[in-house]
């Protein structure tokens, strides 16, 4: 049954849409930031006197692109 109604939606699907690749169509973009924190403590009563910290971080963002038939879906 379940194959009937998809085979049946299939047939109102456009046959001439043209995409690209799996791999052609794939777009990734690697995105750095760095942030530095250096505090000075001016009161007497800490013990510690400055706190300096840094990170990096790394955002990959990474989209594919479609597979080739007449229907195409996004992985």
């Amino acid at each position: 049954m379940l194959l009937l109604g998809c085979s049946g939606l299939a047939a109102f699907l456009p046959t001439a849409v043209h995409a690209e690749g799996f791999v052609d169509d794939a777009k990734a973009t690697l995105t750095l930031r760095n942030a530095y924190f250096n505090r000075n403590f001016i009161n007497s009563n800490n013990a510690q006197g400055k706190a300096e910290e840094w990170t990096q971080n790394f955002i990959l963002d990474a989209k594919s692109g479609f597979t080739q038939g007449p229907v195409g879906f996004g992985m």
